[in-house]
């Protein structure tokens, strides 16, 4: 009888144990199930986007070009007036080193009547007596100090600032100046990322006026 159950044992503990196995297995598969739940409930769901990609035919090299969307910020007053102020201290500026520059960013952020009283100013010749470098001559530097920025509409502002026109060996003159300003957040497509940092929002004016004396280039 004892081998009997000597017998019995040995056939018990194989099924014992294959019976752990499976309680061990399906405890494995309902923990990895858990976790695959969470995962999805966690991260993102997988989305398929289209690209532009630019390609320069030389070096084979692709850049992706950016799509620039406004952001619902039409509320947000501090950053609209600090967008105001750097359009404006960029456009009516004037340092003659890295000129260039800065009005090929003023007309980045201009549209319609905008930019094109922005060309006309910067056009030399053609009876253009209000060429900026004619007006203010060699060796000049004008800066600009904003005072007080007024919203006549969410998309409209009047923005008061000083001009003070340094010269070499003269005392500066600073005159009161006031540009009446339209603007917009408007999508832009990039082909630089340079671009895209220089107006991320998409900032731009349509309409520009500037009332004030004539800044004399001799005091």
């Amino acid at each position: 009888m004892e081998a009997h159950g000597f017998d019995v044992d040995l056939v018990l503990e194989p099924r014992l144990s294959a019976r752990r196995a499976w309680i061990v297995a399906s405890a494995a598969s309902g923990l990895s199930l858990i976790l695959a739940t969470a995962l999805l409930l966690v991260l993102p769901l997988r989305e398929t986007q289209v690209f532009t990609v630019l390609v320069d035919r030389q070096t084979g090299d692709a850049e992706n070009i950016l799509q620039v969307a406004p952001t619902g910020i039409e509320d947000q007053e501090a950053l609209k007036q600090s967008l105001l102020v750097a359009y404006v201290s960029d456009r009516e500026g004037y340092f003659l080193p890295g000129i260039q520059a800065r009005l090929e960013s003023v007309q980045r952020r201009s549209t319609g009547g905008a930019e094109e009283s922005l060309r006309l100013l910067w056009s030399k010749g053609g009876g253009n007596t209000a060429y900026p470098p004619d007006v203010y001559g060699p060796g000049a530097e004008v800066t600009v100090t904003v005072r007080r920025i007024t919203f006549l509409s969410p998309n409209v502002a009047q923005i008061r600032f000083l001009k003070t026109l340094r010269k070499t060996k003269q005392d500066p003159v600073t005159q009161p100046f006031v540009a009446t300003v339209e603007f917009a957040f408007e999508p832009k497509t990039e082909r630089s990322l340079a671009h895209v940092w220089e107006n991320p929002l998409g900032f731009t004016v349509s309409a520009y006026r500037v009332d004030a004396e004539t800044l004399e280039s001799n005091p």
